[in-house]
């Protein structure tokens, strides 16, 4: 008789040093099929996902090596691997993580980003690109605008709205409450991402699925999660593999032009 012996390990990988919470919805998992096993992958989710998917194993052979990273698009499913039987007593367990966005995305250089707010009006840049105090790493690029509780925050690129969170009231200048920003995230054409966080409790405007225009009104800002007090966190990025991603220097238009990095404590007037 055939010894199945399956191990699966699920880690949901936390995407960002602002937390936005991520929904469940992607499994990847194995079955024995005559002489093989099986391994597919499903995403739930209506956004594309990167998967980093490694395994061990006895007595069988696998069509790729691993381990491996693969693009799972949104609302699909796909086969990702196949091993061969070698003898009846196999074994096999495997671990994967994944995170929000394709690895495979590529940004267009030469759009130019409306500053996220009402046409006219003028905000502080409170941290920008490369920020002591929470924009490294991950978060190299992103850009804090101080926005006082309740300031219209406006599209500052089309796309589509992949995920929001409007049901939190906490916030604080800990870490602890990273998990509790409200946020609102839309994917580009290009397949890169734009994340605006912090935004006030029932302060999103828009739903998932929406296709929103460059420019328009979509939330509130606020002060929820990691925050120690009211702005709006902009940043662009996209997947880098399963655990992390890449943060994107993207250029604003403003009165005075060009904006190519965003300096802490300048005003910036927002134009179309």
């Amino acid at each position: 008789m055939i010894q199945k012996f399956f191990k699966f390990l699920l880690l949901i990988a936390v995407l960002h040093s602002v937390v936005f919470a991520i929904d469940n919805g992607v499994s990847v998992k194995a079955r024995k099929a005559e002489n093989s096993v099986i391994v597919t992958a499903v995403n739930k989710n209506p956004f594309d996902v990167t998967v980093a998917y490694r395994a061990s194993f006895i007595n069988l052979k696998a069509n790729k090596k691993l381990p491996f990273l693969f693009v799972l698009k949104k609302h699909s499913k796909k086969e990702v691997l196949q091993l061969k039987i070698l003898k009846n007593n196999f074994q096999y367990k495997a671990h994967y993580d994944w995170t929000i966005g394709s690895k495979d995305a590529k940004h267009d250089n030469s759009y130019i980003y409306r500053l996220p707010y009402k046409l006219g009006t003028k905000q502080m840049v409170s941290q920008g690109y490369n920020g002591k105090f929470s924009h490294y790493g991950q978060s190299r690029y992103a850009v804090d605008f101080n926005m006082k509780e309740g300031t219209g925050v406006y599209a500052a690129r089309g796309g589509i709205v992949v995920q929001t969170k409007s049901d939190s009231n906490r916030g604080g200048a800990s870490r602890a409450y990273e998990k509790d920003a409200n946020f609102i995230t839309i994917e580009h054409s290009d397949k890169t991402l734009a994340t605006y966080a912090h935004l006030k409790k029932n302060g999103v405007l828009v739903k998932v699925g929406e296709h929103v225009k460059r420019g328009q009104l979509i939330g509130y800002s606020g002060k929820t999660g990691f925050a120690r007090g009211p702005h709006l966190h902009f940043i662009v990025y996209k997947a880098k593999d399963g655990k992390g991603r890449v943060s994107i220097a993207v250029k604003f238009r403003s009165t005075n032009g060009i904006v190519m990095n965003p300096v802490k404590g300048k005003n910036y007037w927002a134009v179309q």
